[in-house]
């Protein structure tokens, strides 16, 4: 099961890089022709909004998936083993019912955009709200796994900390460790 998550997640990243490398080259592309040729190409822009707004939700599930999003552990940190879990199983359940929300309100947005259309490509609107509901659907997946996963006994005491620690932290703890490791070559000699 984990391998087909990390095939799907490999395949989000890809399509991420694709998104974005399309999108700079229809923006770049139209803002060059506007300026040396004097024309535009019009469906850039609806395109790259297009993109952007995929890439913004596919972005948002592979946080979900490496638990990057934004989070307060301070307190939970504290807390017992079984507090924490009941912790995170309040929590998942409740993040599960704002993607029931979520995934409500996108496919009804589906569904009233399937009779919209982009004005230059013709594209439905359905289109941008697919996205939502893509996203909301793999996110309820994630941490619907994950409950089940607290629930079997099969989570290890640093996942029931749900978040990651931030980038700073991580490259001060390298910076600690590359101290560490030249203060013993350096101790004997005299500056």
């Amino acid at each position: 099961m984990k391998s087909v998550i990390d095939h799907v997640q490999a395949v989000i990243e890809w399509t991420i890089g694709l998104l974005l490398a399309a999108m700079v080259l229809l923006v770049f592309g139209n803002a060059a022709g506007r300026y040396i040729l004097n024309a535009g190409v019009a469906a850039s822009e609806e395109l790259a909004r297009l993109g952007f707004v995929w890439l913004i939700f596919l972005g948002a599930v592979l946080a979900v998936r490496e638990r990057t999003h934004v989070g307060v552990d301070m307190m939970v940190k504290l807390l017992p083993r079984g507090v924490q879990r009941l912790c995170l199983a309040g929590c998942n359940l409740l993040i599960l019912y704002a993607l029931w929300l979520f995934a409500k309100g996108s496919w009804q947005q589906v569904l009233v955009g399937l009779n919209s259309e982009l004005p230059v490509t013709g594209i439905s609107l359905a289109a941008f709200a697919a996205a939502g509901l893509f996203a909301s659907v793999a996110m309820a997946l994630l941490f619907l796994t994950d409950l089940v996963r607290l629930v079997l006994g099969r989570m290890s005491d640093e996942e029931l900390i749900q978040v990651k620690e931030s980038a700073d932290e991580e490259i001060v703890e390298q910076e600690r460790q590359l101290t560490l490791k030249a203060e013993p070559a350096s101790a004997g000699k005299v500056p």
